[in-house]
């Protein structure tokens, strides 16, 4: 798809500079000093002086510090790299993989460990008078690369381009801030997601918005930076940290909209928020690969309004969303559209779980869990298919005071009875990300890790074995009393009784397999899978007393 020019779209408000107006206010921080569009570009000019030429990882978590940098890039004539996986392994990945170099800028404090090679410069600086060169950034210039989540899948890297993102921004901005004077917008978002990029970044660079900074961990870090604004406040949030802020209860100043994303938001929140806070709760529809496209009041409509110049295009067996200056891209969702400008969103197409030839939606499931009374949060946990054992569904449950024959009955009354679990596990909290998002690899490794304990070790078996000569010669196969005692012998145990032993399945030379072991309630367990395989096997399962017992 070749991108048409801004001008054929907004040719009085299509301001391709690298920052809209640069003699207005952008950003209101924690000590309440403002700083205006001038004050962003000296910093970034700063920073830009500072940079390798090479891709930059921003570690930012602040929005303040995370725009500098951002612009700082633009400037060098770099882009930066966004994914809201932030583990070591995972930056290092997008070190190696690009060739990039992972900045953090003083004052910002590490979450995790920090990635070897990285680059601490100073704080941004924007004090001054003079006006910096504000350039005028080519349209089709690409200026970000963002990483999927990874929420059904392997993360998968999409490029955006300048012009793109000044449309969505103007569009955007035109249905979430639809007042006649400039809004506050507070985040409690990060701005390295898609999500947070868009809505605070972009909106700050390329918008009349004014953003908050400061901490975002707690809702009184929110409420502090409300009370910092001006009406009209927006709140850039999530449903996981709307109902985060309800809890709290705390005093408020008035928010004339509340914006939610990154993980569905039911009906019933949505009302609790409007009805408590006395506001509007609208939803963003949009994904990493092409953005936000659409907006709802969740508590009017089913029905998505689609912004202004993006397009779906119905195939028989799938959806395109086209927008300007960037490629058609296929959605990832089943959709129904009402006619040209809106759609019903059905669910996901990898979203589908099947079991007795019946199929059900992961995230309807999902949704009925955790609008269960008294359910904080929660997951269905999809069986593993290679694994007869397991050919039922498992619930993970966030429920403090709330039984499991409670949420068993809720269930019961709402979906086919194939689909009740077969467990039900409650535990403090669920591996979300910094947004909300439960991702298919987090959900599964905390279901196992949950339900059959932590890793203790891994072995694999040469073929050259001296336990393996004479034993099914030909297709050789390790005896199952040496995969129990090397598990024993890696979970440091040598127990006078075993109360009961499976071998689910026959492990071949040189098949790494992975030891967990649990400890629950007097009892052990001990069990093995193949090692670094989607969906791996269970091999061995042992059960014993501890020695109390």
């Amino acid at each position: 798809m070749t991108p048409a020019p801004a001008s054929d779209f907004w040719p009085e408000t299509a301001d391709l500079s690298l920052v809209f107006s640069p003699d207005r206010t952008v950003f209101r921080h924690p000590d309440g000093t403002a700083s205006t569009g001038y004050d962003l570009l000296r910093a970034a000019h700063r920073t830009a002086a500072l940079l390798p030429d090479a891709p930059i990882v921003s570690l930012c978590q602040d929005v303040w510090h995370f725009t500098v940098l951002f612009l700082a890039t633009i400037l060098r004539g770099q882009s930066v790299l966004l994914s809201s996986d932030r583990t070591p392994e995972r930056l290092l990945q997008l070190v190696a993989s690009h060739r990039a170099v992972c900045v953090m800028l003083e004052g910002e404090t590490a979450t995790e460990e920090l990635p070897v090679g990285t680059l601490v410069l100073p704080a941004p600086d924007g004090s001054g008078t003079d006006q910096p060169d504000n350039p005028v950034i080519p349209f089709d210039r690409e200026v970000a690369t963002v990483f999927t989540s990874g929420s059904t899948g392997q993360p998968v890297a999409y490029a955006k381009k300048w012009g793109a993102l000044v449309i969505r921004s103007i569009v955007a901005r035109e249905l979430l801030d639809p007042e006649e004077t400039a809004s506050s917008l507070i985040g409690t978002v990060p701005p390295y997601h898609m999500y947070g990029f868009e809505t605070l970044v972009c909106q700050a660079v390329h918008t009349r918005s004014l953003v908050a900074t400061g901490p975002t961990a707690y809702p009184a870090d929110w409420q502090k930076m409300l009370g910092l604004t001006t009406t009209p406040r927006i709140l850039i949030t999530t449903p996981l940290q709307m109902r985060a802020l309800l809890q709290a209860d705390l005093d408020t100043p008035p928010i004339t909209r509340i914006v939610s994303a990154a993980a569905p938001l039911s009906e019933d929140l949505a009302r609790r928020s409007e009805e408590t806070l006395h506001t509007v709760v609208t939803e963003i529809y949009g994904a990493t690969e092409i953005g936000s496209i659409a907006i709802r009041r969740t508590t009017h409509e089913p029905v998505w309004q689609l912004y202004d110049t993006i397009n779906l295009h119905m195939h028989d067996d799938s959806v395109t969303v086209s927008a300007p200056g960037a490629p058609d891209i296929e959605l990832a969702d089943l959709v129904e559209r009402i006619d040209a400008r809106r759609f019903r969103l059905i669910g996901r197409r990898n979203d589908m779980v099947k079991i007795a030839a019946r199929r059900a939606s992961l995230s309807a499931l999902n949704t009925i869990l955790t609008n269960l009374p008294g359910v904080e949060d929660g997951a269905f946990v999809p069986p593993n298919t290679d694994d007869g054992h397991t050919m039922r569904m498992q619930v993970l449950a966030v429920a403090p005071g709330v039984s499991a024959t409670d949420i068993l009955a809720g269930l019961r009354k709402q979906i086919d009875p194939v689909f009740l679990p077969r467990t039900i596990t409650f535990v403090e909290a669920m591996p979300r990300n910094s947004v909300g998002k439960l991702t298919a690899g987090a959900l599964r490794e905390f279901a196992t890790t949950v339900m059959e304990g932590r890793i203790i070790g891994e072995i694999a078996f040469p073929a050259n074995h001296p336990a393996l000569p004479g034993h099914f010669p030909g297709l050789p196969v390790v005896p199952g009393a040496l995969l129990l005692d090397c598990g024993l012998d890696l979970a440091g145990l040598s127990p006078a009784k075993i109360d009961q032993v499976k071998f689910l399945r026959p492990v071949r030379p040189e098949e790494t397999l992975c030891f967990r072991l649990r400890r629950e309630s007097g009892r052990l367990t001990l069990s093995a899978r193949v090692a670094h395989t989607a969906n791996a096997p269970l091999v061995l399962r042992a059960i014993m007393r501890t020695q109390s017992d």
